[in-house]
């Protein structure tokens, strides 16, 4: 039984190897990293108070808000200006400044951390977050 478990042992140490080393090639052929599948965090933040239902600071501001929040928690992230509608609950059409925070390899935890502190800074209802299966791909221009 020893000999059997010693020679499963070197098995899995050949296949580990050669996967390696397979990654090892990929990067040095290309000089990137290879793709990844990973979970990509979309978050949508209205800029209206919940309390008056009136946007009460500038979209810069609540911006520069979310920035600080964001790295806090994050090497990295995207945000962007939008304008969201929605209708709420008596049937009356919203249309609101919105800002779009887009999370690549970010941790689901850290994304949630992000959302609670943007809630209670701008005083949100809630926030709209999406998550999305994606293949990644950081290129860095064709090698010869």
């Amino acid at each position: 039984m020893t000999n059997k478990k010693h020679f499963m042992i070197i098995i899995l140490l050949i296949v580990n190897l050669a996967v390696t080393a397979a990654l090892c090639f990929v990067v040095l052929q290309t000089g990137s990293s290879p793709a990844l599948d990973q979970v990509k965090y979309t978050m949508y933040v209205g800029t209206q108070d919940r309390d008056s239902g009136e946007q009460i600071m500038a979209v810069e501001d609540a911006k520069a808000i979310i920035d600080s929040i964001c790295m806090k928690h994050l090497d990295g992230y995207t945000l962007q200006d939008a304008n969201g509608t929605w209708t709420d609950p008596n049937g009356r059409v919203t249309h609101e400044n919105t800002i779009i925070c887009h999370f690549d390899h970010a941790d689901r935890d850290a994304v949630y951390q992000i959302a609670d502190e943007v809630i209670e800074a701008l005083n949100q209802s809630s926030v709209l977050i999406e998550t999305d299966a994606v293949h990644i791909d950081f290129y860095s221009g064709e090698k010869n």
